[in-house]
């Protein structure tokens, strides 16, 4: 059969069509070009920063070949073994989460505790951890369990923020009263510190146990739950107060291992014992309990056997030496499959032992490094640049980053949660949900600069808190990355599919546990990538600390109302210093040690975001 002779229409179709594919992989020729050129940009901005840090080009040729044979070979090596095998790959992201996460936190939880001390953080974790439990109890008694996840959280958080507030306002009322009151001899003299801590103390504990509890009540009808809750109530403040009154000077009194073992080591016992009974059986829970105990006190009598104090080696054992224990014996027990992986750390920490003990034997001669731990654990020296040190300032912005993480990061989901699942749509209160939201995105481009005008008139001139303390700092960029969290999360939650909620609605499920059972699973991965980018650039802002007079000091703060250092303002004072190794080497140095804060922060929601969308698939 003859074929048909193309005609014009088909002929100018197939140009027409031809013309578009040109033009498709024009543009994406143009995005491929603009993504390189990002990266190289990039890439040439932090190579310019590493060979002023590191200065790589002053190391010998026989350094580079031992850091190439001890350490560059055996972990690529292991590297591209576990990538042909997802077992070993899976194991091996679990043991480098447990090793170097652990020793981050570890060392994180130390710095701070150390400088803050451990005798007020225990007596407050012991307090407020009175109102949660007490709200657990009575679901307990009462067996209404289906409300006692969302009250121990919501007691939980109006314990750490009330407490911080009351111990602010309840502390000016009392001097307001001695002002207004004072020519009244009972008035006059309610200033001894002793009834505004153990009000103080009553106020924060037993009020909002009062308030959950009472809504509690209303959700049954029991006659003796009518008696138990006030009851349960009054202890709980009353309780807390004559704690308060007694207990605090049994505390100072204890060692500081001792202080050490009640923070650090009984709650990760606590974690490990409920871990283990969930996935076993409640003894096996204990035991594995009963051991984290039982070795940090093995730590703590081989130390003082040593005449060495055991502080630290209390802390390093229960933060970083129980996570490892815990995978290594699920992976010997429980999950032997890819138990290869385990291996990964211990590859790339023995071979920098073993490049090091050889560096030593075969006299290679190492880069000229500005990092070094005199920069990373001693105190600033302006004159010497060698002698920099930059402890008080990794100090100071650990403890900022942690309040401002912990007070953006529950308001910002709980706010978000709220505008997309309770929020009304319609009538004046759902157009006045709408007019926060529009706010809230408006927010998110404001200038940091603006926030730090914000923070000093909220908290240097309307509640009169001293210039520079580390609450006040980390309080102001809570207050910066809130809208940049409170938006990522609604995005994160609207992405959940409306068939879900339907289905678990269908099951007979409630709001709530549709909101913790399916909703928030799902929107956790979204909501943790949000709270990584907003903590990212928190971390690095200098104009809202310089405009709330955070001070360039020498000196770890000693709490949340003590004025801190932080990184930033350190860098920003390098470029400045009339020495030129300060503008170039230090400020270098310094950068990568910002850097380095920001990505083992950020790899800690990483982690997290993995596993949720792990679990999730």
């Amino acid at each position: 059969m003859a074929t048909k002779p193309e005609t014009g229409e088909s002929i100018r179709r197939e140009r027409r069509f031809s013309l578009k594919e040109i033009k498709g992989k024009a543009f994406e020729g143009i995005l491929v070009a603009a993504t390189l050129v990002g990266i190289a940009a990039l890439l040439v901005l932090f190579g310019y920063m590493f060979f002023d840090a590191v200065r790589p080009l002053t190391a010998s040729a026989e350094w580079y070949l031992l850091f190439f044979a001890t350490l560059v070979a055996p972990t690529s090596a292991f590297a591209l073994y576990s990538r042909r095998h997802p077992a070993v790959r899976r194991m091996n992201a679990r043991a480098f989460a447990a090793v170097f996460g652990g020793l981050a936190i570890s060392l994180a939880a130390w710095v701070v505790f150390s400088a803050t001390g451990p005798h007020g953080l225990l007596l407050y974790v012991l307090l407020a951890s009175i109102s949660p439990l007490a709200v657990a109890g009575y679901g307990k008694y009462v067996e209404r369990s289906m409300f006692v996840g969302p009250a121990m959280v919501v007691v939980t958080l109006v314990v750490l923020l009330w407490t911080l507030g009351s111990e602010v306002l309840v502390f000016a009322l009392f001097d307001l009263v001695g002002l207004l009151f004072g020519w009244i001899p009972v008035l006059g003299s309610l200033r001894p510190p002793v009834a505004p801590s153990i009000l103080v103390t009553a106020v924060s504990t037993g009020g909002p146990t009062l308030a959950v509890l009472l809504y509690l009540l209303r959700r049954d009808s029991s006659r003796r739950s009518f008696a138990f809750v006030p009851v349960v109530a009054a202890l709980s403040g009353l309780g807390t107060a004559g704690f308060d009154f007694w207990l605090q000077p049994t505390v100072d009194l204890l060692p500081d291992w001792v202080a050490y073992l009640g923070l650090v080591c009984l709650p990760v016992a606590a974690v490990v014992a409920v871990v283990v009974a969930r996935r076993a059986a409640v003894r096996q829970g204990l035991t594995a309990g009963g051991a984290v105990i039982a070795g940090n006190l093995a730590v703590g009598v081989i130390a003082l056997a040593l005449s060495v104090d055991p502080s630290f080696w209390v802390v390093l054992f229960s933060g970083a030496v129980v996570p490892v224990g815990y995978v290594v014996g699920d992976a010997v027990v429980a999950n032997r499959k890819g138990r290869v992986g385990l291996l990964g750390p211990f590859v790339l920490i023995g071979g920098v032992l073993f490049g090091a003990l050889l560096e030593d034997v075969i006299n290679a001669t190492g880069p000229d490094t500005w990092i070094t731990p005199t920069l990373l654990l001693s105190t600033w020296n302006g004159i010497e640049p060698t002698q920099a040190g930059a402890y008080a300032e990794i100090v100071g912005s650990i403890m900022i980053v942690s309040v401002m993480a912990l007070m953006s990061f529950p308001v910002g989901v709980g706010a978000a949660i709220y505008l997309e699942e309770y929020a009304p749509e319609t009538g004046p209160a759902g157009r006045f949900a709408n007019f926060i939201e529009i706010n809230i995105a408006n927010l998110a481009g404001v200038p940091s600069v603006v926030y730090g005008i914000l923070g000093l008139a909220l908290f240097n001139n309307f509640l009169d808190f001293p210039p520079g303390i580390v609450i006040s700092a980390g309080a102001t960029l809570g207050l910066l990355i809130l809208p940049i969290v409170i938006v990522s999360a609604q995005e994160a939650i609207r992405s959940v599919p409306d068939s879900l909620r339907r289905g678990s609605y269908g099951m007979g499920a409630s709001r709530w546990q549709t909101l913790r059972n399916v909703v928030l699973p799902e929107a956790v991965p979204g909501i943790l990538t949000g709270t990584i980018l907003a903590l990212g650039r928190a971390i690095g802002e200098t104009a809202p600390l310089i405009v709330i007079a955070v001070p360039v000091r020498t000196s770890t703060p000693s709490g949340l109302f003590d004025s801190g250092a932080a990184v930033p303002l350190r860098i920003f004072a390098s470029a400045a210093n009339a020495i030129p190794a300060y503008r170039k080497g230090v400020l270098a140095a310094l950068a990568v040690v910002l850097l380095a804060l920001m990505l083992t922060m950020n790899a800690v929601a990483i982690v997290l975001r993995n596993r949720y969308q792990t679990d999730g698939n």
